[in-house]
C-alpha cells in the first residue's frame, strides 16, 4: 500500500506490440493448447530429471515391490502420467488407489487403461524437476523447481507479448 510520502513509481511507456506469438489451429483442442505450452523439451526435462532422481535413490527404494521391476521412464509415459494427474483434478476419489479400482460403483477405466497402478506410483515416487547433485548452500529455496520455473518464463515470453 502506498502512503503519501512515497514517490509514485514511474512507468516507462510500452513501445512494443501486444500479441499472441503463436497460432493455434484448433483452440478448442486441449491437447493442442497444452502441446503449445508444454513442448517435447519440457516432457524430456521431466523425464530425464525423474530418471536421474530414481538412479540417485534406487538403493534406498530397493525393498519396494514396484521399484524391483524398474525401467526408465519414457517421454510417452511422462505425458500419460501428467495427463492422469490433470484428470485426477477433475475426477475426485478418496485415495489414489481408487482411480484404478474395478469396483463398478467407483470405476474410472481410463486410469487402468492408460497405466498400471504400480507404474504410476513408481513414476510418482521418482518424479523430480532438478538434479539434486547440483544443489549447493547458495542454491536458494526454489532450487528443486527452478528448471520448471525457467522453462515456463521463457515459454510464456515466446508465446505472448503483454501490454
Amino acid at each position: 500500500m502506498w502512503c503519501k510520502t512515497d514517490k509514485k513509481p514511474s512507468n516507462e511507456p510500452f513501445l512494443g506490440t501486444t500479441s499472441l506469438n503463436i497460432v493455434i489451429d484448433n483452440p478448442e483442442s486441449f491437447v493442442e493448447v497444452m502441446n503449445s505450452v508444454t513442448g517435447d523439451d519440457f516432457i524430456l526435462l521431466l523425464t530425464e530429471q525423474s530418471n536421474i532422481y530414481h538412479s540417485q535413490n534406487a538403493e534406498k527404494w530397493k525393498v519396494l515391490p514396484q521399484t524391483l521391476k524398474w525401467s526408465s521412464i519414457t517421454p510417452e509415459e511422462m505425458r500419460k502420467f501428467l495427463g492422469l494427474i490433470i484428470l485426477m483434478g477433475q475426477v475426485r476419489k478418496e485415495n489414489i488407489r481408487d482411480y484404478w479400482s474395478t469396483d463398478p460403483t467407483i470405476s474410472t477405466p481410463t486410469f487402468r487403461h492408460t497405466m498400471s497402478t504400480n507404474r504410476f506410483e513408481s513414476i510418482w515416487q521418482a518424479w523430480n524437476f532438478s538434479d539434486n547433485r547440483q544443489q549447493t548452500r547458495d542454491s536458494g529455496q526454489l532450487f528443486l523447481i527452478w528448471p520448471v520455473y525457467e522453462y515456463f518464463v521463457q515459454k510464456f515470453r515466446s508465446l505472448y507479448s503483454p501490454k
